[in-house]
């Protein structure tokens, strides 16, 4: 009977939900859980020279860093495993085994790597590792290349060959043919192991179908503690524990895997949830990389059929690795390809003014208003996507989904659809869609752009929305029941960007009035953008915006503190750093790349408003995790009350500590009897020569900054007092533009150095906010 044996990889794989941020004391509870529950195999996390932190994370910058989250294990039989991704760490750093509480490294590699691949493998072996070698996506090797690269393995002689099912859609007949290939071909020394992912719930049943086969050599099975893992997630530890116990005869114990998932992946799957998908299945079936399936199914216009047809044109070279200019390209021709002809057209009366109501819900908040203008005969009304409570005298679909969903429900002589639609029946007219979903040379996916379009081309002078408010995170967009909700607020955020851009384009060739509250309401309604410049190249202190405080890395405490402002309409993070950029993505975050350039916040938020067009942009400090929101609107209601009366905003507090006022870390400003900024100094001004008791003001740093500050700003290099001050808003003061300053309560605390962040942490206990 085979030997079989646990490899559990909760904090390897499992750091892909929450970028291998464990806090070390969390670190600590897992590995004991393992230790407790006799799992034979434990993989801590991955060895990472470029990106790997020295503490609170399972991504380690060296070996050293890894013996001492293992500290706890040293009593322990359980091998110690260690993953490397082949070229993310130079093994030549790695030293020999003896020196070294890991018993074993994993090698994973791609199927392009291979020879890189053996060359690093003798290496591994050469210092004395157990070496579990990991040939990426199984399924991407012919017969004849798997049985290659096993000739190869039985020179290497590794501990462990892996068969790797790395989307989730290995079938258990193809499962069986890697399988009965390896075992007859394996030389009998080498373990045989496999790893699985869980797309098509599949894990589970190979997993037990490689139990049962007698393969008369030792197995490995990789799993993970509730299953935690990227996308779909893995075979579950304490299941296949479970079922070997009752089996096979094994003496795992479950109980500390239960407890574990109770106090700690409970929390995070609440959080950041893994497990079966749409998206994930649709992968696994196509047996692509899963970010395809997603990137589609956040585009929201098509049904699940129609994301198939594109999958289904993905290139057999392109499916591993996600290459988003190739999906966007096959989106863009699937959505353009003609699905009805052509036939009849739209007659709008041209003396009449014109109404669209798209699907925001303040078409519902503002009814009484709209059905005003459904009263009055000066008013032809269209609905875009959906049939609203508004009677309207013709109704306009660029999606099948919203179509199939509502044509029922609208007499057919009013229905208006371009021909990127199948239809079900003769309909008042079909346009063509390719004509009317561009701007310029940009496809913009979006029902009012192409019906403006479209009134642009009937000579059309004017025509008033509603409904179209902007899509935000985390409430309902829509005044009808809709099941389909983007979520991901990256994506989001990209749409409201697009779509705010190409409104001020087509502004140029027609009026455009807004009835009901929107984001695009350039006239009356004010956008205000938060911005978090977080610069990972601190040179005091680097990888700040990632530092741990108390378990939540910095960058995501101040995004949370800053989201509890009442006035931002978006928020977003601003970064030159891939790594900052990939947490933020996996956090949910909005993020945006700037360039490496940026010598200041302030010159990082003039590049993000070239790419984003607002009224003001905030800037918030992203080395002040405790900022308090109050001190954000305060800001921005001082610029609602002045708007460009001033170029920039920002804030001040009287120092109550008197040691405060000769520190040079702390910036001291003087004001006029307005409240404009005359100038700020590190140095305890303004010099008191009366007898009067002196009020020293210090500056909060927050920023308010209208698109013409941040024009002006960037639009030349450091002025004379700015240099010796080192004072960025001293700019504006030496071109002779007026600051309006507003006196705070609130204070923060930043964090400079190593050092304060046990200020922060020290703050958030007296608080009761850990």
């Amino acid at each position: 009977m085979a030997d079989i044996k646990i490899l559990d990889c909760t904090l390897r794989d499992g750091g892909y939900i929450n970028d291998w941020a464990f806090k070390d004391t969390h670190i600590v509870k897992i590995l004991k859980s393992l230790d407790n529950s006799h799992v034979d195999i434990i993989e801590c996390g991955y060895l990472n020279d470029k990106k790997g932190m020295q503490s609170d994370s399972t991504l380690f910058k060296s070996i050293t860093t890894a013996d001492k989250a293992l500290t706890s294990l040293v009593k322990s039989n359980a091998q110690k495993v260690i993953m490397i991704n082949l070229g993310d760490f130079d093994v030549q750093n790695l030293p020999a085994k003896e020196q070294s509480s890991i018993d074993g490294i994993r090698l994973a590699f791609h199927k392009k790597d291979i020879d890189k691949a053996f060359e690093t493998a003798y290496k591994i072996k050469e210092l004395g590792y157990n070496l579990y070698f990991q040939p990426m996506v199984t399924k991407n090797y012919k017969d004849i290349e798997f049985l290659s690269i096993i000739e190869k393995t039985n020179e290497l002689n590794p501990y462990t060959f892996y068969i790797v099912d790395s989307f989730g859609s290995m079938t258990l007949d193809e499962f069986h043919k890697y399988l009965i290939l390896a075992q007859n071909n394996l030389n009998y020394s080498i373990s045989l192991g496999y790893h699985s992912h869980n797309n098509m719930q599949l894990a589970f049943s190979n997993a037990i179908s490689m139990c049962n086969q007698n393969l008369k050599r030792e197995i490995i099975i990789d799993s993970s503690i509730y299953g935690i893992g990227r996308g779909a997630g893995n075979l579950n530890t304490e299941l296949i524990a479970d079922y070997l116990n009752n089996a096979h005869e094994k003496e795992y114990d479950t109980l500390p895997l239960l407890d574990i998932i109770d106090e700690l992946l409970a929390s995070l799957m609440a959080k950041n949830s893994w497990g079966f998908s749409p998206a994930q299945f649709l992968s696994a079936s196509y047996n692509c990389h899963p970010n395809y399936a997603s990137f589609l199914v956040n585009k929201n216009t098509n049904h699940i059929v129609g994301i198939k047809k594109i999958l289904d044109k993905l290139p057999e070279e392109n499916k591993s690795s996600f290459d988003k200019e190739l999906i966007e390209k096959l989106y863009r021709e699937y959505i353009l390809e003609p699905k009805s002809n052509l036939q009849g057209e739209l007659k709008l009366r041209l003396d009449k003014n014109i109404l669209l109501i798209a699907s925001g819900k303040s078409v519902n908040e503002y009814k009484e208003l709209l059905q005003s203008k459904e009263k009055d005969s000066n008013y032809q009304i269209i609905g875009l996507n959906h049939k609203p409570s508004i009677e309207c005298d013709y109704y306009f679909f660029t999606n099948q989904k919203r179509y199939d969903e509502f044509y029922e429900k609208i007499e057919l002589n009013k229905i208006i659809v371009t021909n990127n639609i199948q239809i079900k029946s003769n309909l008042l007219a079909v346009l063509d869609f390719e004509k009317l979903a561009f701007v310029g040379k940009e496809l913009v996916i979006n029902v009012a752009i192409s019906c403006i379009n479209y009134l642009i081309n009937l000579n059309i002078k004017k025509v008033s929305i509603s409904g179209l408010d902007g899509y935000r995170e985390n409430v309902n967009n829509y005044n009808y029941d809709e099941t389909s909700v983007i979520s991901d607020s990256q994506t989001l955020l990209e749409q409201n960007i697009v779509l705010s851009n190409t409104i001020e384009r087509l502004k140029e060739k027609i009026s455009i009035e807004f009835l009901t509250p929107s984001l695009f309401d350039k006239k009356d309604s004010l956008r205000i953008l938060g911005i978090i410049p977080a610069r990972y190249k601190s040179s005091r202190y680097e990888g700040k915006p990632l530092c741990m405080i108390s378990g939540v890395p910095m960058v995501k405490r101040t995004y949370l503190q800053a989201k509890k402002s009442n006035l931002l309409d978006d928020l977003v993070v601003a970064t030159e750093s891939e790594k900052i950029k990939e947490y933020c993505e996996n956090e949910n975050i909005p993020v945006i790349m700037t360039s490496d350039n940026c010598l200041t916040g302030t010159d990082r938020l003039a590049e993000v408003s070239k790419q984003m067009d607002y009224d003001l942009y905030v800037n918030i400090q992203g080395d002040e995790p405790v900022i308090d929101p109050k001190s954000i609107d305060e800001v921005v209601s001082e610029y609602k009350i002045y708007k460009d009366e001033y170029i920039a905003y920002n804030l001040y507090k009287i120092i109550d500590e008197k040691d405060e006022v000769n520190t040079d870390t702390i910036i001291k400003v003087i004001t006029n009897e307005k409240d404009e900024l005359m100038y700020m100094s590190r140095l305890g001004i303004p010099f008191n020569k009366s007898s009067l008791e002196s009020k020293h003001k210090k500056q909060i740093c927050v920023y308010g900054f209208t698109k013409r500050a941040l024009d002006v700003f960037s639009s030349r290099t450091k002025t004379l007092n700015e240099q010796y001050e080192d004072i960025e808003i001293l700019r504006f003061i030496d071109m002779g533009y007026k600051v309006k300053m507003k006196e705070t309560i609130v204070d923060s605390i930043a964090v400079d150095v190593p050092s304060d962040v046990e200020k922060v942490e020290k703050f958030l206990e007296q608080k009761g906010l850990k």
